[in-house]
């Protein structure tokens, strides 16, 4: 390149390319004005990206998503579409579920926290522990009561987690049970459910409100566009009102297959939703053509004259339209004739013959009659369709009466059996407090002596307290005797000292 340039500043005859630029350069800039020591004419040239071609592409961006787990999701679907969140999953398809969740969490994507694909509405497919998808709604009688269940998961970013439940009580009364709460990540993987608030709509009434202190572990298995696998880790530490109030917690691994709602799918599930919360209404049998569509009347009533007609006209089951009636008191009408062997192409031959007046009339009339005759006899089997659709119905009606009266019965059932449990607990406790209050009683004779006796402590003490008080004055009066009597002494002492010279003398 350095022989390049010097032979283009020397003015050699070099190729050049478009542009003036030598042959070989991409991109040249051309400087506007000459160096000052530069001879006229001679410019300086830059060569930039000379060797682009060298410089690699940006590689095109990978997908977290191994696209060999993808015939896995696919049998994962496959498998807990049809298990009602795992409450029709049978053993031998929770091993093979469980096998197919060991296969996938091997190419579970690096940090799925961090992944946009883990926000949106997810539909629980399958739990390894029924009852922990609904709670109450789904363990005892919650599920003959609460029907149609339909559990779904929305994560919203940034750490906005809803639960929602929805059901329709008794059948047809719809409601939804909902928890409101938020994610905290622990590492790349591993996040702290806090549940702190819900709501519950049971078909009657507006929503009852309950606030919630529930804390769970809970570790991504698998995330990519379709599905999610997520692991309950069971810990002491953590509270979980909820599992107190129903029993206690859990101690087993829990596992939930989630399956991401998309706008397309969302209005076939509500659809399926329908379907499944609402029972099928039975299907009426009809006489007269069972579940066929009922024919009008007038159809009715053309088809019996066209049967009269053709008995009277010996087989012949077209009727030709009586023509309007001429001056001369007789008309023609069309016949059809016997058919020959001769005629070709099925070609009837047409013979005219006379009608009386008094025949035609006579017809005309028994053709009413039976037209009249078809319509009434439509009509009845109109109103008799119509009776026993109408009964069919109030059977259907009274039968869930019936089931409604029957789950009431069986929930008014349990009230009473949990009434008589609370009336022989309160039983129990009344026995205790009799039996106690024998014991008190004695408490309240002991307590009495012991009071007595402390009465006669203090009285004995207030009598050592006089004495005591008698003996401090009587050590005061001979104390006061012993000082007079030294003092005495003294005096004598002194007054033996005086006298002594005396005596002596």
């Amino acid at each position: 390149m350095q022989a390049l340039l010097s032979r283009r500043a020397a003015g050699a005859n070099v190729p050049t390319c478009r542009g003036g630029v030598a042959a070989g350069c991409k991109r040249v800039s051309i400087l506007a004005r000459a160096q000052p020591q530069q001879r006229r004419g001679r410019r300086a040239v830059e060569c930039n990206a000379f060797f682009n071609f060298f410089t690699p592409k940006p590689a095109a961006p990978v997908s977290p998503v191994d696209l060999r787990a993808k015939p896995l999701v696919e049998a994962l679907i496959n498998l807990t579409s049809s298990s009602d969140a795992g409450a029709k999953a049978s053993p031998e398809l929770k091993e093979e579920i469980a096998e197919v969740v060991t296969e996938l969490s091997r190419y579970c994507m690096k940090n799925p926290l961090k992944s946009d694909l883990l926000w949106g509405e997810w539909k629980v497919l399958f739990s390894s522990k029924p009852s922990a998808v609904g709670g109450p709604l789904r363990s005892g009688a919650g599920t003959a009561v609460f029907r149609g269940q339909n559990a779904k998961q929305v994560l919203e970013a940034p750490n906005k987690l809803t639960n929602i439940v929805d059901f329709k009580t008794l059948g047809f009364l719809p409601g939804y049970s909902r928890q409101f709460g938020e994610i905290e990540p622990i590492d790349g993987d591993t996040f702290i459910l806090n549940i702190t608030n819900g709501e519950l709509v049971a078909g009657l009434g507006g929503p009852v409100k309950k606030d919630f202190n529930i804390q769970r572990k809970i570790k991504i298995l698998y995330l990519d566009d379709e599905i999610r696998i997520a692991l309950f880790l069971p810990s002491e530490d953590l509270p979980d009102t909820e599992a107190d109030e129903n029993g206690g917690r859990s101690q087993d691994d829990i596992v939930f297959v989630f399956q991401r709602i998309t706008e397309a799918a969302a209005p076939e599930e509500e659809q399926s939703e329908d379907s499944d919360g609402e029972d099928e209404a039975p299907k009426v049998s009809f006489p007269f053509g069972g579940g066929r569509k009922l024919e009008s009347a007038a159809t009715v009533a053309e088809r019996q004259v066209r049967a009269v007609m053709k008995e009277q006209r010996g087989g012949s089951s077209r009727v030709a339209a009586a023509p309007a009636r001429p001056l001369g008191g007789t008309a023609k009408v069309a016949v059809p004739a016997a058919r020959t062997g001769s005629q070709r192409g099925g070609r009837k031959q047409v013979v005219e013959e006379e009608e009386d007046p008094k025949e035609r009339r006579k017809r005309e009339q028994e053709e009413e009659r039976a037209r009249k005759v078809a319509e009434a006899e439509a009509k009845a089997v109109e109103a008799k369709a119509a009776r026993e659709r109408a009964e069919a119905e109030r059977v259907a009606e009274r039968e869930k009466q019936a089931a409604i009266k029957e789950l009431l019965a069986q929930l008014s059932n349990e009230i009473k059996e949990r009434q008589a449990e609370a009336r022989d607990a309160l039983k129990e406790l009344k026995d205790i407090e009799k039996s106690a209050g024998a014991g008190l009683k004695d408490v309240s004779a002991a307590r009495a002596r012991v009071d007595e006796a402390e009465g006669d402590v203090k009285s004995v003490s207030a009598q050592l307290d006089e004495a005591a008080n008698a003996k401090k004055e009587a050590e005061k009066a001979a104390k006061e005797a012993r000082d007079v009597v030294v003092a005495a002494e003294k005096e004598l002492r002194a007054r033996i000292a005086a006298a002594a010279p005396v005596l002596r003398k």
